[in-house]
């Protein structure tokens, strides 16, 4: 089988393409053959298949929305890519009309190729799988968050609210055109063209079927992990680790207070700490001297996994409705309880009192009591026991593999009985 994989970065920047990467090779172990699409940048993967990707917008050195230069080329390119683009959709027909695909699987594409990905594959008659990993079909800041609270407003009044409180970057254009092009996707009926959606978790399934979306539609496969290198004996580590994107939603300033309060254990916060929120919370520290939380920056492969190896504990400590975050997985992986907040798909993940605890978000002292807790090292090495056998039980990539197949099989045939 072909299967051509859309996603808008062909590179590691975050869960979305730890995934894309990952099923590529389970799917290549199988025996199938594996096409990218994609967005040119300097640190892409090397692919045969580049040659089919777009330009980006602002050029191939750049990466998020604050690094463009608001030129009239790039704002331009911003308004396509976010509406809908005739130079993706052309780029991609090429694409299949060359590689004859048997199915498009789309793991992301908002804003930098746009939904005629979706269009553009089932004008030239091949199945469609869109993969959901946050809630951009409903929210136009894709986490229903306004400032740090929790907001569904777009859903019960509309999407002016969005517009009104310049939800996205903080900017009335952003919010604008990002309303704009949700309202044009509406009248275009474009995800009416997708075969099957993909969701990580139970909870963003049941948002879009409460939202008006096909059930019948809606698969709920949660995601994997897979380890790079050998795993060795649980390690009982004395130190608590978050690690992941370090922003606002992610709550990683409650982790700060918490442990501002426990100067007698030790934490460290792993990702890219040259973010804004980073640099805050960086600061706090520094003010405060506080000697027992340190930041390490972003790190990848083996040095990644030592750090997890080596800790007593992950935290996830998200203030939005977080989807299944791969650092959950990698956690379970080595045998680390972990401690999250209650909301969201974290429920799915963290089975209260056996593989870690949950607590409120924002609340400090309830992470506290949690953090306490995991002081007794045979509780933590029977949590991260099960942790493991939960990560084997549920989250296996065979298991993944099994259900994601079956779905494309089932699509791939119904297609072909489709009258043309």
């Amino acid at each position: 089988m072909k299967i051509l994989l859309v996603n808008y970065r062909y590179f590691i920047s975050g869960g979305p393409e730890k995934y894309m990467f990952n099923i590529k090779k389970i799917l290549e172990e199988h025996g199938h053959e594996v096409i990218p699409f994609s967005v040119h940048s300097n640190k892409n993967v090397e692919t045969e298949y580049a040659k089919y990707f777009v330009e980006p917008i602002g050029g191939r050195d750049v990466t998020y929305f604050e690094e463009y230069k608001k030129t009239p080329k790039s704002i331009w390119q911003m308004m396509t890519r976010s509406i809908y683009s005739f130079e993706v959709k052309k780029a991609i027909q090429k694409e299949i009309k060359d590689t004859k695909p048997d199915l498009v699987y789309i793991i992301h594409f908002v804003n930098k190729l746009s939904p005629s990905v979706i269009r553009g594959a089932k004008q030239m008659k091949v199945p469609v799988i869109l993969r959901l990993s946050d809630y951009f079909l409903l929210c136009p800041r894709f986490d229903f968050l306004c400032g740090t609270d929790i907001c569904e407003d777009c859903l019960t009044k509309g999407y002016r609210s969005c517009i009104k409180k310049r939800c996205v970057k903080n900017s009335l254009a952003a919010s604008f055109i990002r309303v704009f092009s949700m309202k044009i996707h509406q009248l275009l009926h474009i995800y009416k063209d997708i075969d099957a959606f993909i969701t990580p978790s139970r909870y963003l399934k049941n948002k879009l079927v409460e939202n008006g979306f096909s059930k019948a539609k809606i698969h709920c496969i949660p995601t994997f992990t897979t380890s790079r290198t050998q795993i060795s004996k649980p390690i009982i580590g004395e130190y608590g680790l978050y690690f992941g994107r370090i922003a606002v939603e992610k709550g990683v300033d409650t982790v700060v207070k918490a442990y501002e309060k426990l100067p007698d254990h030790k934490v460290k916060i792993m990702g890219d700490d040259t973010t804004d929120e980073a640099l805050h919370l960086k600061k706090y520290i520094q003010e405060k001297n506080l000697k027992n939380i340190e930041f390490i920056g972003f790190k990848t492969g083996a040095e990644l996994e030592d750090v997890i190896k080596n800790s007593r504990f992950t935290l996830i400590p998200s203030i939005w409705y977080d989807n299944l975050p791969n650092t959950a997985l990698e956690s379970f992986q080595y045998s680390k309880p972990v401690i999250a907040s209650n909301i969201g798909s974290l429920p799915e993940l963290v089975v209260d009192g056996y593989n870690g605890y949950l607590f409120n978000p924002y609340n400090i002292d309830e992470m506290i009591e949690k953090i306490k807790i995991l002081d007794d090292d045979e509780k933590v090495q029977k949590m991260g026991a099960n942790s493991l056998h939960r990560l084997e039980k549920k989250f296996s990539p065979n298991k993944h593999y099994e259900l994601l197949i079956k779905i494309i099989n089932d699509i791939i045939k119904n297609s072909k009985n489709k009258p043309a």
